[in-house]
């Protein structure tokens, strides 16, 4: 795996020209997220599925060298839509059931699970079960190294506060990016996901 000051520099330049579109698809992500989150059961069907498509304009932005709004809305298309319905469930779920028990077990929950809606997009063949057991395989030992990667742009978070949000419009995407940067990096590491949607 690469450092993270390495991930952050490959989606810094991943960015390069197209920090428009991202901020714009970040923009959007989040108004319409915060729509959804007024009913518990739109925030639970939806959101895990939008949230999928938000990842894949990142994934693809490394895959096609650039970043396509449209691809928001990558996780309504296809066949696999119940699949996808039922990961966003579950995953919800889960990392609900482990905060109960403390923040820690539920931010651990959260690192192992975070890799599944990469790989609901890579592998619409799996079910929401398969997508986060995969998920907990591929973050196994390196649970830790996303977290250090979140936590070297705190600089950056409270610069987004500090700027009353306006510094978030570059931090947010560019956080999406290096989490895209990661995948791409360990994606490969799953027994029987080698192959890959390009």
């Amino acid at each position: 795996m690469k450092s993270c000051s390495e991930y952050r520099a490959q989606s810094k330049g991943m960015l390069s020209g197209n920090w428009g579109i991202a901020i714009a698809v970040s923009i959007v992500y989040c108004i319409i997220t915060g729509a959804l989150g007024g009913t518990f059961v739109g925030a639970l069907l939806l959101g895990g599925v939008l949230t999928i498509g938000y990842n894949v304009v990142f994934v693809n932005g490394f895959r096609k060298g650039k970043l396509e709004f449209m691809d928001l809305f990558e996780g309504f298309k296809g066949d696999a839509l119940n699949n996808r319905i039922i990961m966003s469930v579950l995953m919800t779920l889960y990392i609900f059931l482990w905060s109960l028990l403390f923040v820690i077990p539920g931010i651990i929950a959260t690192y192992k699970y975070a890799m599944a809606p990469y790989l609901m997009y890579d592998h619409p063949e799996m079910t929401g079960s398969e997508a986060l057991e995969a998920s907990k395989k591929l973050m196994d030992g390196k649970k830790g190294k996303l977290f250090l990667l979140d936590l070297s742009y705190i600089g950056w978070i409270l610069l987004g506060f500090v700027t009353l949000g306006i510094a978030w419009l570059f931090v947010e995407p560019w956080m999406q990016a290096a989490h895209a940067a990661f995948y791409e990096d360990i994606k490969g590491e799953v027994p029987g996901t080698a192959t890959i949607v390009e």
